[in-house]
Protein backbone atom coordinates (compact mmCIF):
# COMPACT_ATOMS: atom_id res chain seq x y z
CA UNK A 1 0.00 0.00 0.00
CA UNK A 2 1.22 3.73 -0.92
CA UNK A 3 0.78 6.64 1.12
CA UNK A 4 -0.02 10.45 0.67
CA UNK A 5 -0.86 13.56 2.13
CA UNK A 6 -3.30 16.54 1.60
CA UNK A 7 -2.73 19.61 3.47
CA UNK A 8 -5.30 20.94 5.65
CA UNK A 9 -3.93 23.81 7.48
CA UNK A 10 -0.57 25.72 8.05
CA UNK A 11 -0.23 27.74 11.05
CA UNK A 12 3.61 29.63 11.27
CA UNK A 13 3.99 30.34 15.16
CA UNK A 14 7.33 32.61 15.15
CA UNK A 15 10.87 31.92 16.12
CA UNK A 16 11.55 28.52 18.26
CA UNK A 17 13.25 25.39 17.17
CA UNK A 18 13.44 21.84 18.90
CA UNK A 19 9.75 21.83 19.82
CA UNK A 20 9.48 17.71 20.57
CA UNK A 21 8.83 17.55 24.22
CA UNK A 22 4.99 16.82 23.86
CA UNK A 23 2.85 15.60 27.06
CA UNK A 24 -0.19 14.27 25.76
CA UNK A 25 -3.29 13.85 27.97
CA UNK A 26 -6.13 11.31 28.03
CA UNK A 27 -8.61 13.74 27.21
CA UNK A 28 -7.14 15.69 24.33
CA UNK A 29 -5.09 18.02 25.51
CA UNK A 30 -1.31 18.47 24.52
CA UNK A 31 1.76 20.40 26.20
CA UNK A 32 4.47 21.79 23.93
CA UNK A 33 7.63 23.84 25.79
CA UNK A 34 9.98 25.45 23.18
CA UNK A 35 12.40 28.08 23.09
CA UNK A 36 14.17 30.91 21.06
CA UNK A 37 16.39 33.81 21.17
CA UNK A 38 13.52 35.76 22.37
CA UNK A 39 12.56 33.33 24.88
CA UNK A 40 10.38 30.38 26.31
CA UNK A 41 7.30 29.48 25.31
CA UNK A 42 4.52 26.68 25.21
CA UNK A 43 1.91 25.58 22.46
CA UNK A 44 -1.67 24.28 23.43
CA UNK A 45 -4.09 22.65 22.58
CA UNK A 46 -7.26 21.57 23.67
CA UNK A 47 -8.60 19.69 21.09
CA UNK A 48 -5.81 16.80 20.17
CA UNK A 49 -3.64 19.05 17.77
CA UNK A 50 -6.33 20.52 15.58
CA UNK A 51 -6.08 24.04 16.67
CA UNK A 52 -3.24 25.54 19.29
CA UNK A 53 -2.87 28.71 21.30
CA UNK A 54 1.04 30.06 22.33
CA UNK A 55 1.99 31.84 25.47
CA UNK A 56 4.68 32.90 27.31
CA UNK A 57 6.17 30.16 29.64
CA UNK A 58 6.34 31.16 32.92
CA UNK A 59 8.83 29.83 35.58
CA UNK A 60 11.17 27.06 35.68
CA UNK A 61 9.89 23.75 34.84
CA UNK A 62 11.73 20.75 32.68
CA UNK A 63 10.97 20.83 29.00
CA UNK A 64 11.17 17.06 29.09
CA UNK A 65 8.11 15.04 27.61
CA UNK A 66 6.05 13.46 30.31
CA UNK A 67 4.45 10.00 30.02
CA UNK A 68 0.95 9.47 31.03
CA UNK A 69 1.32 6.13 32.85
CA UNK A 70 -1.79 3.71 33.79
CA UNK A 71 -2.55 5.44 36.91
CA UNK A 72 -3.15 8.81 35.39
CA UNK A 73 -0.08 10.20 36.89
CA UNK A 74 2.63 11.34 34.88
CA UNK A 75 6.48 10.31 34.75
CA UNK A 76 9.94 12.15 32.70
CA UNK A 77 13.54 11.48 33.26
CA UNK A 78 16.37 13.44 32.59
CA UNK A 79 18.06 13.31 29.07
CA UNK A 80 21.56 13.29 30.47
CA UNK A 81 23.65 11.51 33.50
CA UNK A 82 22.81 13.46 36.75
CA UNK A 83 26.58 12.72 37.83
CA UNK A 84 28.52 13.15 35.22
CA UNK A 85 30.70 16.10 35.91
CA UNK A 86 31.22 14.60 39.33
CA UNK A 87 32.67 11.35 38.40
CA UNK A 88 36.87 12.42 38.96
CA UNK A 89 38.04 9.39 36.76
CA UNK A 90 36.39 8.85 33.90
CA UNK A 91 38.41 5.91 32.87
CA UNK A 92 37.27 3.76 36.27
CA UNK A 93 35.91 0.29 35.69
CA UNK A 94 32.63 1.47 36.86
CA UNK A 95 30.63 4.41 35.48
CA UNK A 96 27.91 5.48 37.49
CA UNK A 97 24.31 6.75 35.85
CA UNK A 98 22.01 8.60 38.03
CA UNK A 99 18.56 9.89 36.34
CA UNK A 100 16.44 12.62 37.46
CA UNK A 101 12.90 11.05 37.91
CA UNK A 102 9.97 13.61 37.56
CA UNK A 103 7.02 13.29 38.57
CA UNK A 104 2.92 15.04 38.89
CA UNK A 105 0.12 13.75 39.79
CA UNK A 106 -1.94 15.16 36.77
CA UNK A 107 -1.55 17.34 33.32
CA UNK A 108 -2.63 20.44 35.13
CA UNK A 109 0.56 19.91 37.51
CA UNK A 110 2.93 19.27 34.81
CA UNK A 111 1.93 22.20 32.93
CA UNK A 112 2.12 24.55 36.12
CA UNK A 113 5.39 23.20 37.15
CA UNK A 114 3.97 21.44 39.90
CA UNK A 115 6.44 18.59 39.29
CA UNK A 116 8.03 16.54 42.35
CA UNK A 117 12.00 15.36 41.57
CA UNK A 118 13.42 12.23 42.85
CA UNK A 119 17.09 10.92 41.81
CA UNK A 120 17.61 6.91 41.09
CA UNK A 121 20.85 5.07 40.64
CA UNK A 122 20.81 2.44 37.52
CA UNK A 123 23.31 -0.28 37.70
CA UNK A 124 24.84 -0.07 33.78
CA UNK A 125 27.36 -2.69 32.69
CA UNK A 126 30.34 -1.69 30.90
CA UNK A 127 28.98 2.34 30.61
CA UNK A 128 31.60 4.66 29.28
CA UNK A 129 32.24 8.26 29.71
CA UNK A 130 33.15 10.17 26.60
CA UNK A 131 32.01 12.46 24.33
CA UNK A 132 28.81 13.44 23.26
CA UNK A 133 28.25 14.79 19.36
CA UNK A 134 29.21 18.83 20.24
CA UNK A 135 32.16 17.80 22.02
CA UNK A 136 30.27 17.86 25.51
CA UNK A 137 31.04 15.49 28.47
CA UNK A 138 28.99 12.55 27.49
CA UNK A 139 28.22 8.94 29.86
CA UNK A 140 24.63 8.10 28.38
CA UNK A 141 21.33 9.66 27.95
CA UNK A 142 17.72 8.22 28.03
CA UNK A 143 15.55 9.64 24.95
CA UNK A 144 11.99 8.44 25.53
CA UNK A 145 9.82 6.12 27.93
CA UNK A 146 6.91 4.45 27.37
CA UNK A 147 5.03 2.04 29.43
CA UNK A 148 3.84 -1.73 27.68
CA UNK A 149 1.10 -3.52 28.03
CA UNK A 150 2.47 -5.69 31.15
CA UNK A 151 2.39 -2.67 32.59
CA UNK A 152 6.36 -2.58 32.20
CA UNK A 153 8.17 1.05 31.75
CA UNK A 154 10.95 0.63 29.10
CA UNK A 155 13.25 3.99 28.94
CA UNK A 156 15.04 4.09 25.56
CA UNK A 157 18.60 5.29 26.12
CA UNK A 158 22.07 5.76 23.82
CA UNK A 159 25.81 6.28 24.35
CA UNK A 160 29.12 4.30 24.44
CA UNK A 161 30.06 1.09 26.23
CA UNK A 162 33.53 0.55 27.29
CA UNK A 163 32.55 -2.42 23.83
CA UNK A 164 32.11 0.41 21.61
CA UNK A 165 35.45 0.94 19.86
CA UNK A 166 34.23 2.25 16.13
CA UNK A 167 36.18 5.63 16.22
CA UNK A 168 34.37 8.49 14.19
CA UNK A 169 37.19 10.13 12.09
CA UNK A 170 34.96 13.37 11.44
CA UNK A 171 34.96 14.73 15.39
CA UNK A 172 38.75 14.03 15.39
CA UNK A 173 39.72 15.88 12.12
CA UNK A 174 36.91 18.77 13.32
CA UNK A 175 36.57 18.60 16.68
CA UNK A 176 39.75 17.55 18.02
CA UNK A 177 38.43 14.89 20.58
CA UNK A 178 37.88 11.18 19.72
CA UNK A 179 33.90 9.88 19.53
CA UNK A 180 33.23 6.15 19.59
CA UNK A 181 30.03 5.82 17.68
CA UNK A 182 26.74 5.14 19.70
CA UNK A 183 24.82 2.12 20.52
CA UNK A 184 21.18 2.28 22.02
CA UNK A 185 19.94 0.11 24.76
CA UNK A 186 16.90 -0.35 27.05
CA UNK A 187 16.38 -0.26 31.09
CA UNK A 188 13.21 -1.68 32.38
CA UNK A 189 11.67 -0.31 35.44
CA UNK A 190 8.79 -3.21 37.47
CA UNK A 191 7.24 -0.20 40.00
CA UNK A 192 6.59 2.59 38.09
CA UNK A 193 9.32 4.09 37.70
CA UNK A 194 10.92 4.01 41.32
CA UNK A 195 13.41 1.67 40.28
CA UNK A 196 15.38 0.51 37.18
CA UNK A 197 17.50 -2.48 35.90
CA UNK A 198 19.46 -2.45 33.08
CA UNK A 199 17.67 -4.64 29.94
CA UNK A 200 19.01 -5.48 26.75
CA UNK A 201 21.33 -3.93 23.48
CA UNK A 202 19.01 -3.07 20.27
CA UNK A 203 22.05 -1.84 18.30
CA UNK A 204 25.34 -1.15 18.59
CA UNK A 205 28.05 -0.85 15.72
CA UNK A 206 30.54 -3.50 16.45
CA UNK A 207 27.78 -6.34 16.07
CA UNK A 208 25.81 -4.50 13.34
CA UNK A 209 28.49 -1.94 11.35
CA UNK A 210 26.78 1.26 9.63
CA UNK A 211 28.42 2.60 5.81
CA UNK A 212 29.69 5.62 7.19
CA UNK A 213 31.97 5.22 10.42
CA UNK A 214 31.62 9.62 9.97
CA UNK A 215 28.44 9.39 10.99
CA UNK A 216 27.17 9.05 15.21
CA UNK A 217 26.13 5.32 15.07
CA UNK A 218 22.55 4.27 17.00
CA UNK A 219 20.91 6.86 18.68
CA UNK A 220 17.85 8.70 19.24
CA UNK A 221 15.69 5.47 19.50
CA UNK A 222 11.72 5.76 19.37
CA UNK A 223 9.75 2.36 20.12
CA UNK A 224 6.35 1.47 20.27
CA UNK A 225 4.04 -1.27 21.32
CA UNK A 226 2.26 -2.11 18.37
CA UNK A 227 0.70 -5.27 19.96
CA UNK A 228 1.32 -6.81 23.18
CA UNK A 229 4.64 -7.50 23.28
CA UNK A 230 5.22 -6.40 20.08
CA UNK A 231 7.91 -3.85 19.98
CA UNK A 232 9.25 -1.44 16.85
CA UNK A 233 11.95 0.23 17.75
CA UNK A 234 13.09 3.13 14.85
CA UNK A 235 16.67 4.41 15.04
CA UNK A 236 18.89 7.55 13.96
CA UNK A 237 22.88 6.72 13.05
CA UNK A 238 23.23 10.32 10.87
CA UNK A 239 24.58 13.40 12.02
CA UNK A 240 25.92 16.76 11.77
CA UNK A 241 26.78 16.83 7.70
CA UNK A 242 26.66 13.14 7.48
CA UNK A 243 23.53 11.76 5.73
CA UNK A 244 23.38 8.58 7.04
CA UNK A 245 20.13 5.85 7.45
CA UNK A 246 17.32 5.49 9.45
CA UNK A 247 16.91 1.98 11.32
CA UNK A 248 14.14 -0.22 12.50
CA UNK A 249 14.28 -3.77 14.77
CA UNK A 250 11.45 -5.41 16.04
CA UNK A 251 11.16 -7.30 19.39
CA UNK A 252 8.55 -9.72 19.91
CA UNK A 253 8.76 -10.74 23.67
CA UNK A 254 8.97 -7.18 25.73
CA UNK A 255 11.99 -5.89 24.58
CA UNK A 256 14.15 -8.66 25.91
CA UNK A 257 15.55 -9.57 22.45
CA UNK A 258 15.79 -7.74 19.10
CA UNK A 259 15.72 -8.72 15.61
CA UNK A 260 19.06 -7.48 13.59
CA UNK A 261 17.89 -3.59 12.96
CA UNK A 262 17.30 -2.90 9.11
CA UNK A 263 17.39 0.08 6.92
CA UNK A 264 14.20 2.16 6.17
CA UNK A 265 14.95 5.56 4.92
CA UNK A 266 18.38 7.07 4.10
CA UNK A 267 18.01 9.88 6.47
CA UNK A 268 16.72 11.19 9.20
CA UNK A 269 17.13 12.37 12.74
CA UNK A 270 14.95 11.51 16.23
CA UNK A 271 12.47 9.92 14.64
CA UNK A 272 8.81 9.32 16.40
CA UNK A 273 5.83 7.28 16.21
CA UNK A 274 1.98 7.55 16.55
CA UNK A 275 -0.22 4.14 15.49
CA UNK A 276 -3.32 5.86 14.24
CA UNK A 277 -7.08 5.17 14.70
CA UNK A 278 -7.18 2.51 11.54
CA UNK A 279 -3.96 0.96 12.44
CA UNK A 280 -1.67 2.50 10.92
CA UNK A 281 1.76 3.47 12.49
CA UNK A 282 2.88 7.38 11.28
CA UNK A 283 6.80 8.31 11.40
CA UNK A 284 8.06 11.93 11.82
CA UNK A 285 11.34 12.64 11.50
CA UNK A 286 13.85 15.80 9.74
CA UNK A 287 16.40 17.48 9.52
CA UNK A 288 17.66 17.12 5.58
CA UNK A 289 13.80 17.50 5.16
CA UNK A 290 10.98 17.03 7.04
CA UNK A 291 9.20 14.24 6.16
CA UNK A 292 6.06 12.01 7.34
CA UNK A 293 6.26 8.29 6.73
CA UNK A 294 3.80 5.17 7.49
CA UNK A 295 2.99 1.54 7.91
CA UNK A 296 0.07 -0.59 7.53
CA UNK A 297 2.19 -3.75 8.96
CA UNK A 298 3.18 -2.80 11.98
CA UNK A 299 6.85 -1.22 11.16
CA UNK A 300 7.75 -4.12 9.27
CA UNK A 301 7.46 -1.93 6.07
CA UNK A 302 7.98 1.52 5.35
CA UNK A 303 6.42 3.77 2.89
CA UNK A 304 8.60 6.32 0.75
CA UNK A 305 8.83 9.94 2.29
CA UNK A 306 6.08 11.74 1.97
CA UNK A 307 7.57 15.26 2.01
CA UNK A 308 6.59 18.15 4.41
CA UNK A 309 8.98 20.66 3.52
CA UNK A 310 12.13 19.95 1.72
CA UNK A 311 15.14 22.04 2.79
CA UNK A 312 18.42 21.71 1.00
CA UNK A 313 20.54 23.78 3.24
CA UNK A 314 23.21 22.72 5.96
CA UNK A 315 22.95 22.49 9.51
CA UNK A 316 21.87 26.12 11.17
CA UNK A 317 20.00 26.95 7.53
CA UNK A 318 18.14 23.58 7.75
CA UNK A 319 14.85 22.08 9.64
CA UNK A 320 16.33 20.74 13.19
CA UNK A 321 14.49 17.59 12.29
CA UNK A 322 12.87 17.58 15.84
CA UNK A 323 9.59 17.28 15.50
CA UNK A 324 6.16 16.81 17.18
CA UNK A 325 3.64 13.98 15.69
CA UNK A 326 -0.45 13.51 16.87
CA UNK A 327 -3.28 12.33 15.12
CA UNK A 328 -5.24 15.08 15.36
CA UNK A 329 -8.42 13.81 14.32
CA UNK A 330 -9.11 9.84 12.76
CA UNK A 331 -7.28 10.03 9.69
CA UNK A 332 -5.50 13.25 10.65
CA UNK A 333 -2.12 14.23 11.32
CA UNK A 334 -0.90 17.15 12.85
CA UNK A 335 2.95 17.62 12.58
CA UNK A 336 5.05 20.62 14.36
CA UNK A 337 8.13 21.03 13.54
CA UNK A 338 10.94 23.97 12.88
CA UNK A 339 12.35 25.60 9.90
CA UNK A 340 14.35 28.07 8.54
CA UNK A 341 13.80 28.56 5.45
CA UNK A 342 11.78 31.75 5.51
CA UNK A 343 14.57 33.46 7.35
CA UNK A 344 18.19 32.14 6.40
CA UNK A 345 19.76 36.19 5.89
CA UNK A 346 18.92 36.05 9.86
CA UNK A 347 21.66 35.71 12.78
CA UNK A 348 22.28 32.50 14.55
CA UNK A 349 19.03 31.80 16.81
CA UNK A 350 16.89 33.95 15.11
CA UNK A 351 15.59 31.41 12.01
CA UNK A 352 14.11 28.73 12.73
CA UNK A 353 9.84 28.95 13.03
CA UNK A 354 8.04 26.90 14.42
CA UNK A 355 4.95 25.96 12.04
CA UNK A 356 2.08 23.55 12.60
CA UNK A 357 0.33 21.61 9.86
CA UNK A 358 -2.24 18.96 9.75
CA UNK A 359 -2.95 16.46 7.12
CA UNK A 360 -5.18 14.32 5.80
CA UNK A 361 -3.32 10.71 5.21
CA UNK A 362 -4.31 9.03 1.86
CA UNK A 363 -4.02 5.27 1.34
CA UNK A 364 -3.14 4.52 -2.59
Amino acid sequence: MSYSIKLLSDECMGLGHYACNETVSGDGRIFLPYSCADGKFTLMSEDGGVSWKKSELKGERPFNSFLRLSDGTYLAVSFGNAVFSSIFDKNQEKIPYCAAIYRAESFDDVVSGRVDTEFCMIDIPRLSAGYGDSGNAFAGCMSQLLQLSNGDIVAMMYGQFKDDTTLCPYFEQYGGYKFYLYRVWTVVSHDMGRTWEYGTTLADCQTYPIADVNAEGYCEPFCIETEPGHLCAVLRTGGHEVVSPLYCTHSYDFGKTWEAPYEICSWGVLPKIIKMQDGTLAMTTGHKHNVLLFSGDSGRTWSEPCMVEYCDGLWGNSPSGYNTIVESRPGEITIVFDDPKALTDQPEGHKRQVYIRRYKVVKD
